[in-house]
């Protein structure tokens, strides 16, 4: 997959907010504290579009 432009588009929290678009969505599940926003910002080559903590459990 080649991800071109990444951006944030919404964080939702009831199905009335998702976004009405025909772009692809990838779900990612996972306690807190196991590399998600890692792996988003490894995916996509960047450092900062998903927000990651230097200290575990920390916002």
């Amino acid at each position: 997959m080649i991800v071109k432009n990444p951006k944030f588009e919404i964080s939702a929290v009831s199905k009335k907010q998702y976004p009405d678009n025909d772009l692809p969505e990838i779900v990612l599940a996972g306690k807190s504290n196991v590399g998600k926003s890692s792996f988003i910002n490894t995916m996509i080559n960047r450092k900062n579009l998903a927000r990651t903590s230097s200290e575990p459990r920390k916002n």
